[in-house]
């Protein structure tokens, strides 16, 4: 039974990260072009979503391939060299905290955007995200270079990538990203989603100008939404079985436990693939940006395809007239 489980286990890997891989490479390049249209990229809850994109491009990419070899095919890149442990290990960590807070922020703006208060409402602004998105990315980007620093192949484990485990500092490590992952940004992008829906009931009692840009930023909103609800449904169940491998239990050693980490690491996976099926689902307009997007490809395309053809008409004529003529 044990057996099979481990097996069961290695073929769900091989078979569904590839797709969600897949997924998440043409989902998030969908994303970033639709995101990067004049209808959309003038908004600043538009830019956290545009720059969450490239973060789960480059994760969906190239981490979850990395992944692939090591859960499905036990071919660990990392623990081939220290450098490789670092530098895999370093990127990897700060590439899966960035996305999770873009969206904390993305919600705070949405708050923001949605409050009555004039003064608050002026936070919400591309300008503003901007300096936010590059703090975010920096802040973690400084705030795990220790990995750099120690992380290394450890003998004692059979040369794996780790850190050393009977070490205070690696407690203290464990413990800032279970309440950072598990814990800040969920909760965070809970509260403010209440006290932007408490906002929004309260402004339905005041007459609001149906602009374009005010229909976009209320589609934003429902976007931002629905990606919080699932985002906490598929991230929720890794964080707690993250929480209990940390504990001393006998739990987290059993083939059973093993098997359930999969399961929830595939739905953690698809996390970073899903928006693009949600964004469709809950905005008008993306979807009539997507479809734009799509007519002008194929147009740009079909007049290329004309072109040619109609230089190679040319060349035929002109290939035909300079062939001689037979008289009679």
């Amino acid at each position: 039974m044990t057996t099979s489980l481990l097996q069961i286990g290695e073929q769900l890997t091989r078979a569904i990260i590839p797709v969600i891989i897949v997924i998440g490479v043409v989902g998030n390049s969908l994303n970033i072009a639709v995101l990067a249209r004049r209808a959309l990229y003038h908004h600043a809850c538009s830019r956290y979503f545009l720059a969450v994109a490239i973060n789960n491009l480059l994760f969906s990419g190239i981490f979850l391939t990395y992944r692939l070899s090591v859960n499905g095919y036990q071919d660990d890149l990392a623990n081939y060299t220290g450098i490789s442990c670092k530098i895999i290990t370093y990127i990897a960590t700060v590439s899966s905290f960035i996305s999770p807070y873009l969206i904390v922020f993305a919600s705070v703006d949405r708050y923001c955007a949605s409050s009555a208060n004039a003064q608050i409402r002026r936070l919400s602004s591309v300008r503003i995200s901007k300096w936010i998105i590059c703090t975010v990315i920096s802040v973690f980007a400084l705030f795990f270079i220790h990995i750099l620093v120690l992380f290394d192949l450890q003998p004692a484990f059979g040369f794996i990538c780790a850190l050393q485990t009977n070490t205070i500092y690696n407690q203290i490590y464990i413990t800032a990203q279970v309440f950072l992952y598990a814990l800040f940004a969920p909760g965070f992008m809970m509260i403010f989603g209440l006290m932007t829906i408490r906002n929004t009931t309260r402004t339905r009692v005041v007459p609001l100008a149906t602009s374009r840009f005010n229909r976009t930023e209320h589609q934003l909103a429902r976007m931002l939404f629905l990606q919080v609800s699932v985002y906490i449904l598929l991230t929720l169940p890794s964080s707690v079985i993250y929480l209990i491998s940390i504990l001393s239990n006998t739990i987290s050693s059993g083939i059973a436990f093993s098997f359930s980490a999969t399961v929830c690491q595939l739905l953690f996976d698809f996390s970073y693939g899903s928006s693009f099926f949600l964004y469709l689902l809950s905005s008008h307009t993306y979807r009539k940006e997507l479809m734009l997007l799509v007519r002008k490809t194929l147009r740009i395309r079909c007049s290329n395809q004309v072109g040619r053809l109609d230089t190679d008409n040319v060349n035929l004529r002109v290939a035909v007239s300079a062939y001689p003529q037979s008289t009679a």
